[in-house]
């Protein structure tokens, strides 16, 4: 690992000169506010893509939630990993090989097992749809939005829980740049670093970098050694040509890596009897792991896209054309002690995807969009092993094909929403039990999934800033086969009909959304541990026959004055297995043979219906109170607060594994001198409120758990022109 952050610091000083720039605002990015200019930014200029063109905020009927660079950082979002801080309803888990979003109790931990989220990753328009490349620092984001409930008609392919939209910065013709450092508790460096470029009046480049090492805090109770050091390392390159004042093309490359173990940090607090016989010391506290083998998680992504867009009288007609390849190496211990029980992993996927789509002209009673897109998958499980013995390997192809339309009518104050999606999904698995690739595969899946998801809806204006709306939406996640299991039966598509009444206003000081919602889920797609003979653990996919899911969720910025600002949200929501009688779980069971005679925990089916979901927190709630003040020569100070809450959350189908309600403070104050040097220093869970972030049990724990990061604090300095 030297020598690679070696090597990767060197990237950066030598990409950091060729930088970044924003597009769809000044090429710049606007310095923190001041006391005097945080008037000039009127809250009711909100625009979103939500609907596949740009819009206010206020006329979506959508629920969304914005993120701007500015609310990221006040909220100490280094990572999209930390959006659950910013945006009530959505809960975001680091699951042991990616991220695993939630959005009003519809989420997926399909990480490896061939599924894909049933929350969509958009950055820049482009689908990731691979959760192990989901982990990035977000190093030049111009924006998150997070669209929740069913997304099936724009969006369509797994969308059925939202999509989180992320926008990079495009180039501009205005030359800007910024770095930035910044040194944190545990001997953590986050660098980042972006230049825009202008080579003339048609073209401009720019590029971005960001860098993270932490010499880590977690060490072996044998040995000492520190066990969770990590690093990541992201880069992106952007083209922009615009031979026309009607037409623009952007070319990216982007590339990622992430070699962090800290996902597999799972302390064994309940151990099998056998595990406890021959595994011990075993650690379960925050700061000690115990494991035989060095833990590891390496991913790698790269993207090469396009995306065109021609300016006509009647609309706008835009291209996405993207290429993305990512890699998976894995290797973690399953006993989560020293008896030597682990699990060796790897995934290949490369992905190709084409959309074109025509959105009319907002200026007309009409609007509408239309699109045709395609998907193609190619993956590939070289190795699956258990302690060294192969399990199987498998490879797969999934070909995806979607028309859409989606429109509003406008009479007077009244508006009809009307959309449509017809999907067309053709999946193939291949598979072989107990054998090293390559070798012949044994059993081969297939499936052929269709659905028309379609969208209703009528808004009403009260006046030019205030809407209510209500809508009726159809989700849809096409069937996914097992590929980390050669014996798995596989999942059938899973659906949500989703019912949501909203209200908007937005005014230049002050901004209130609020919205109620009803689900009725069918089939949801979950996957869990499974043990095999003599304790071999692995995933398999599950159907829940149905669930049933309804709240309200309300948030609110307010400019209180010239000196304060605050942005405060709330989302309750009631996520409930309604037909789960045979659900995946595990028991102290010492007369059922697969236990050894009580040496292991047994796997059994549960009724679990009624049970809360996973991951579905009741009640969460979040707020960021922000100070602006002049100071002497030309400086500006923001200190801001940003306190979050969770209620209880279940990890198991059974809810015998779960983290009670916590709060987290995080907090900052930043000097920005003559708008271009930036001073802060920061606190994230101030508290150091001791949390858990995931549970899990199998046949060699019947309770297992990660622990959250404890106090974070440091100093960062920025540079910006």
């Amino acid at each position: 690992m030297k020598a690679r952050t070696l090597k990767t610091l060197t990237s950066i000083l030598a990409i950091s000169c060729v930088g970044t720039a924003y597009a769809q605002a000044p090429s710049a990015p606007p310095p923190a506010p001041a006391a005097d200019a945080a008037q000039d930014i009127p809250l009711d200029f909100i625009v979103v893509t939500a609907q596949r063109r740009t819009q206010r905020l206020v006329d979506v009927p959508i629920s969304v939630a914005t993120a701007t660079p500015e609310d990221l950082e006040r909220a100490g979002a280094t990572s999209i990993e930390n959006l659950t801080k910013v945006t009530p309803g959505i809960y975001l888990q680091r699951a042991v090989y990616g991220l695993s979003p939630t959005i009003r109790g519809i989420g997926s931990t399909l990480t490896t097992s061939g599924g894909e989220q049933n929350v969509a990753l958009y950055v820049d328009e482009i689908y990731y749809s691979t959760p192990t490349g989901n982990i990035f620092d977000l190093a030049s984001v111009a924006g998150v939005e997070v669209l929740k409930g069913p997304q099936g008609t724009l969006f369509g392919r797994n969308a059925t829980g939202g999509a989180i939209l992320v926008r990079t910065l495009d180039p501009g013709f205005t030359p800007a740049g910024r770095f930035n450092v910044s040194y944190e508790r545990f001997d953590q460096v986050r660098t980042s670093g972006y230049l825009n470029v202008p080579l003339g009046e048609k073209v401009a480049i720019n590029g971005s970098v960001a860098y993270r090492h932490s010499n880590g805090y977690v060490r072996d109770l044998k040995t000492d050694k520190i066990t969770n050091e990590g690093e990541s390392f992201t880069a992106r390159g952007k083209l922009l040509l615009e031979p026309t004042d009607n037409f623009q093309v952007v070319f990216t490359a982007a590339h990622a890596d992430f070699d962090d173990p800290s996902g597999s940090d799972t302390k064994n607090i309940r151990p099998a009897r056998l595990v406890a016989a021959v595994g011990g010391p075993i650690a379960t506290d925050r700061y000690h792991s115990s494991n035989n083998t060095e833990q590891t998680i390496e991913t790698r992504t790269d993207e090469y896209s396009a995306r065109a867009r021609l300016d006509l009288e009647a609309g706008t007609v835009s291209s996405f054309t993207a290429l993305l390849r990512n890699k998976l190496d894995a290797l973690n211990e399953i006993d989560l002690s020293y008896a030597n029980q682990n699990v060796g992993l790897q995934v290949n996927t490369k992905v190709f995807s084409q959309e074109v789509n025509f959105a009319s002209r907002d200026d007309r009673p009409f609007t509408y969009v239309t699109g045709l897109y395609y998907f193609r998958s190619r993956g590939k499980v070289p190795f699956v092993t258990s302690t060294g013995a192969p399990l199987s390997n498998s490879a797969g192809r999934l070909e995806a094909a979607a028309g859409y339309a989606d429109g509003t009518y406008r009479f007077g104050d009244l508006s009809l929403i009307a959309g449509i999606r017809y999907s067309d999904e053709k999946r193939q698995t291949w598979s072989a039990a107990g054998v090293l690739a390559p070798s012949p595969y044994t059993r081969i899946q297939k499936a052929n999934d269709k659905q028309w998801t379609p969208r209703v809806g009528l808004s009403y204006a009260l006046d030019e800033e205030t809407r209510i709306y209500t809508t009726y939406s159809k989700g849809f996640k096409s069937g996914v086969f097992d590929a980390t299991s050669p014996t798995g039966p596989g999942v059938t598509p899973e659906k949500v009909d989703a019912f949501e009444a909203g209200f908007k206003t937005a005014a230049h000081d002050i901004t209130f959304n609020a919205a109620a919602f009803y689900y009725d889920y069918k089939d949801t797609q979950v996957n869990a541990t499974i043990s095999g003979q003599n304790g071999q653990v692995f995933t398999q996919l599950f159907n829940v026959p149905k669930s049933r899911i309804y709240g309200v969720e309300a948030d609110a910025s307010l400019r209180l004055s010239e000196a304060f600002d605050l942005r405060a949200a709330v989302a309750y929501t009631h996520a409930r297995y309604v037909d789960f009688k045979s659900a995946p779980g595990y028991v102290d069971a010492p007369t059922n043979p697969a236990t050894l005679g009580g040496l292991l925990y047994a796997n059994v089916s549960l009724d679990v219906s009624g049970k809360a979901m996973v991951r579905s927190p009741e009640f969460t709630a979040s707020s960021t109170l922000a100070y602006y003040a002049s100071l002497d020569d030309n400086k500006e100070l923001e200190v801001t607060l940003s306190p979050y809450y969770s209620s209880r959350v279940h990890f198991t189908f059974d809810n015998s594994l779960s983290q009670s309600g916590y709060v987290l403070f995080d907090a900052a104050a930043t000097v920005t001198i003559n708008d271009n040097i930036k001073v802060s220093v920061f606190g994230r869970n101030l508290t150091d409120r001791k949390y858990k972030v995931s549970m899990s049990q199998n046949a060699l724990s019947l309770e297992g758990w990660r622990y959250a990061q404890p106090r974070i604090y440091g100093l960062s300095l920025g540079y910006s022109f």
